[in-house]
């Protein structure tokens, strides 16, 4: 069946139904949005990317089978993570990662810049018990980390920045833009590094990029944040130790933002921490997109939200404190996201005592521009 993408409206619809957003999103300490013609056009990108990918998830009706796995995984989860204090102690869920030892650094120049492209073997592996365990492993390239470098001759000498892709993203060009990479190391001097998420990217399954992210099972998401968080941390370590890096910054876009978000609370010698369009709560964020496709379903199904909430406590930025100074925390996010919603990020925000924030007018997958 093929998928048929919402039609374009009408100038005088799209400002309509942005207007009409925008009311029904106010919130305290959120500063109001400008509707000017460039930001609605921002806001109906976002629109039609989100309606597009929901018009996806309608053709996607769980049948038995998966829906009988979604609960097992959930109830099992439920228990084993409570039985271990992950719940209580989220920390503990995080297991930290050896040094890496099989790193390999290839030439790989891109659009006129001297990138060297990494490989090393991940070794991630969820829990021994963890529901979903060994569907993760078995996942082709799951354990093929990647990811790239951006280095001055005299690196051992300037700061390096890791940038952490989004969903559904991953590929070098996306990257390369929405970092903005050029800029950061020609004219601010920095060494740049990135490694890609699990499922995205180079490291992605046959279908899309971020595929089986979020529409495979609770576990599925918690195992790659998990994982990224893993992998993250293997290349912070390696930058220091084989790198000579002196100064690291965590700077992440999207599902990117919440990596570097949780990452900012399991390593305490980060130089700064830069959440872009970040999501504070996969779970609230999820709510909001699933409950409108299938609200007589999805309780039916013995799928409630509030053990779900659970289990993502130890993957969740906001059930532990950042280990970043204040100062060195940093927020960007659109006042027009349609992906993200702003009260989200006023969320993680709060959490983290209200540091540094940047709200421009502008939509999710605007913000390069």
């Amino acid at each position: 069946m093929p998928t048929t993408l919402p039609d374009l409206p009408s100038g005088i619809d799209l400002m309509h139904h942005a207007t009409d957003w925008v009311r029904g999103h106010s919130d305290d300490d959120i500063p109001t949005p400008r509707p000017t013609p460039a930001a609605l056009g921002k806001w109906w990108i976002d629109e039609w990317s989100m309606q597009a990918e929901m018009m996806q998830g309608r053709m996607r009706i769980p049948d038995i089978t998966f829906r009988r796995r979604l609960r097992e995984e959930l109830s099992e989860a439920r228990a084993l993570f409570g039985e271990q204090g992950w719940i209580k102690d989220p920390r503990s869920y995080h297991q930290d990662p050896p040094a890496t030892t099989d790193m390999s650094l290839k030439s790989a120049p891109f659009a006129g810049l001297k990138l060297e492209r990494f490989r090393f073997a991940s070794d991630f592996e969820p829990h021994l018990g963890e529901p979903g365990r060994d569907r993760w492993l078995n996942y082709p390239k799951v354990n093929e980390a990647a990811g790239w470098i951006l280095r001055h001759s005299d690196h051992e000498d300037r700061p390096w920045i890791l940038v952490i892709n989004g969903y559904r993203t991953g590929d070098l060009g996306t990257d390369l833009m929405s970092f903005r990479v050029k800029h950061m190391h020609k004219d601010l001097g920095l060494n740049v590094a990135n490694v890609t998420l699990p499922l995205h990217g180079p490291r992605a399954l046959r279908e899309t990029s971020g595929a089986r992210v979020l529409n495979a099972g609770a576990m599925n998401t918690i195992n790659t944040i998990a994982h990224g968080a893993w992998d993250i941390r293997r290349v912070l370590a390696w930058l220091r130790t084989e790198m000579g890096a002196q100064s690291i910054g965590i700077s992440g876009i999207s599902l990117g933002g919440y990596m570097v978000s949780l990452v900012s609370c399991l390593d305490d010698d980060l130089a700064c921490v830069i959440a872009g369009v970040p999501e504070s709560d996969l779970v609230r964020g999820m709510r909001r997109q699933i409950e409108p496709l299938l609200p007589p379903f999805y309780e039916q199904w013995g799928l409630s939200w509030g053990p779900l909430e659970r289990v993502f406590t130890p993957v969740s930025p906001l059930a532990m404190q950042p280990l970043v100074a204040h100062d060195r925390r940093y927020i960007y996010a659109g006042l027009l996201d349609r992906w993200v919603r702003p009260g989200n990020v006023k969320t993680l925000w709060e959490h983290w005592g209200q540091p540094s924030i940047h709200w421009y007018n502008g939509s999710h997958l605007s913000f390069p521009f």
